[in-house]
Formats: C-alpha cells, structure tokens, sequence
C-alpha cells in the first residue's frame, strides 16, 4: 500500500491515511471530493483544508482502548449525509428505499494510517445508512481494503450500535450507558467524573411519566421492585440489566473454593437455578452511595426512606448467584425486596388506557 492509498469504498465514499493531506494531494480535482471527515487529533487544522475550501469535520480521537466513539456516530453520519444527499430533507428509512437513492458527492474520511479509525466511522455509516449488519458492513469495507482492522474497543462498540438498530445512538441505552460506566471505572476508579452527572442515574418518575400511554397489557409485562420492609418504589424493570446465567457445564457455572492462595481445590458447588440479585443501572437515590466520597470501590445500598440495607455496588464486578459475573455490578438483593407488576393506579397520571 503507498503512502497516497486512497479507496473508494461505495460511490462516493473513501477511506485512507492523513498523508494525501500532508503532501497537499489535490483531492477535489482527483475524486470530485468536497468533504473530509479527519478522525485524528489535529494539532491545528492544515491550512491546506481550509484554503481548498473543503467542508471539514473534525473528531480528534485516538486509536486506543477506552475512547468512546458511539458519542460520535450520531453527528458523523449526519455529516456523510450532507455530502452525499445535498438536498435531502430529512433521511427516514420507514419512508423511502435509500438503499436505491443516487449519491451525488464525494468523501474522504481518514485517520492516520486508514486501518482503525476511519474504517469504523464508515462501517457505522453503512449501517446506519444501508441497514447492513455489522458483518456485512466490516465486509464491505474490508473487500475494497484488505488491511483495515478497526481495534477491539471498537468492534465492541460497532456491536452495540448494532444492538441499537444500526440508526441512531441514545446516550440512555443501558448497554451503553453500562459499557461507559466499565470503561470510566477501569480507567480511573476513584475520582470519577461519570458519577458526579446527573445523565447518569435514571429518575424512575420520569420513567413513569414516559410509561403513560402503554396499554394494560404492555404495562402488566413491567414489575416495580419495592422495599421488603416499608414498601418504598426502588427500581422498575426497565433499568434491569439482564444477564443470561452461564451453562451447567462452563465453569462459571460453579462457585469453586480453592485451599488458601493455593490451586488445590478443596470444594465445588454447582451455581443456583434462581438469580439472587436485581443489577440494574444507576438510579437517581443511589446517587449519594454511587459517587464513591469514601473512595470505596465497593459498599451498600440502603432503602432510602427506611435506610436498611437492599443492595449493593461493586465497581469490578459482582457474582451472581447463577454464577454470571456483571461489571460494573449494582444490584438490589432478591431477599430484600419485592417484585410486583406496574399497574395504571402506580402512574402519576392517569389516562385511559386500552388493553
């Protein structure tokens, strides 16, 4: 591969390095481009760009493990858009086949070398754009440019944008808001940022705000987790994070004790049928607990009207008693609190409901 290798993906989609911008490679006049979508940190925007009068979009990430680009996926597909549907409306695929629709631009979108970066933000665009799975988009992309290889942190994070649908990124999907939460923890545990914003915890009257217009039978498949010893409202099946109990067979399916620090064991126990623990997502009366004052990487959730204990947090993760390990783990204990179906009297406001 030269240094100038530029690869035009789908009609007018390229994918390279940041050396045909260096050497002042006359983009415009070669590949009709008018748009260049640089996921690079830019010390300072080469004046080349700007002086050519190319549309610029800059997203100053690194190639590494713990970068967030899902943050990004929603502005960056708006921005493909603009180049190549100049005069689309609005892009609704309920409502036309864009599968079939003409591009009539041309972008370069790039990184430093065209092998992590930019191929990610492009096969995020496939998705979005032409429904494509996540295996089908990777193929595209990788069929016109063999060497590309987008980096764990990145595939897990194309994996759950595909979980999403593929359209649009929502900063309150559980998975994602789990998966930062994982990530901010890991990289630095105790002074942490993510904690202190209030985005972060799930106000469950505002949730049950938002459940006003479900029918009787969708609200009867929603529970309400209520405090054993004085009924206060804890959580809403909504911010479960589900997790699906390991095989009898694996070994996670076993709690195994070994003899001391040794690896001898001396006992196995098969993991339960029956989960022990509610893990959910951050809610709002956690939040004093969550916010790690003490700097405790783990400690207890009290019920906030009766103050005894009802869960608890782990920031590297908690086993269930299924034997499934969750991280970060918050989680309300089974035997502390109740869990009973939402009924319409449980809304704050009513409204007619039909079944």
């Amino acid at each position: 591969m030269s240094e100038h290798d530029i690869t035009r993906v789908l009609g007018g989609i390229y994918v390279g390095g940041v050396q045909p911008i260096v050497d002042h490679l006359p983009l415009m006049a070669t590949y009709n481009i008018t748009h260049i979508l640089s996921i690079i940190k830019f010390t300072v925007i080469p004046e080349y760009l700007v002086r050519k009068s190319y549309t610029l979009k800059n997203i100053p990430i690194d190639d590494t493990e713990d970068e967030d680009v899902l943050q990004y996926f929603n502005e960056t597909n708006t921005f493909i858009d603009h180049c190549l549907f100049p005069n689309e409306i609005e892009y609704d695929p309920n409502l036309v086949d864009f599968k079939k629709k003409p591009q009539h631009g041309a972008i370069y979108i790039h990184c430093q070398a065209g092998i992590s970066r930019s191929p990610t933000f492009i096969i995020a665009y496939l998705m979005y754009r032409y429904g494509l799975t996540l295996k089908m988009a990777l193929y595209a992309v990788k069929r016109k440019r063999l060497s590309i290889e987008p980096n764990e942190n990145f595939m897990e994070q194309l994996t759950m944008f595909e979980k999403m649908g593929g359209k649009y990124v929502n900063d309150q999907d559980k998975s994602y808001k789990q998966w930062k939460l994982n990530k901010s923890i890991k990289s630095n545990p105790i002074d942490n940022n993510l904690l202190s914003q209030d985005e972060t915890y799930t106000n469950i009257d505002e949730t049950l705000n938002d459940l006003n217009n479900l029918s009787n039978d969708q609200l009867s498949q929603i529970t309400a987790i209520r405090c054993k010893k004085c009924r206060q409202r804890l959580a809403l099946s909504t911010s479960f994070i589900n997790h699906t109990p390991p095989s009898k067979e694996s070994s996670e399916g076993h709690f195994i004790r070994r003899a001391g620090h040794g690896r001898r064991i001396i006992d196995i126990q098969e993991s339960q049928s029956i989960c022990s623990h509610y893990f959910t997502e951050p809610l709002n009366w956690m939040k004093n607990d969550l916010q790690n004052k003490n700097n405790e990487l783990e400690g207890k959730l009290d019920c906030p009207n009766c103050h005894v204990k009802v869960g608890g947090y782990n920031w590297k993760g908690s086993r269930c008693s299924c034997g499934k390990w969750v991280v970060p783990a918050i989680h309300l204990l089974a035997n502390k609190v109740d869990k009973f179906p939402l009924k319409p009297a449980d809304l704050p406001n009513k409204v007619d409901f039909k079944s």
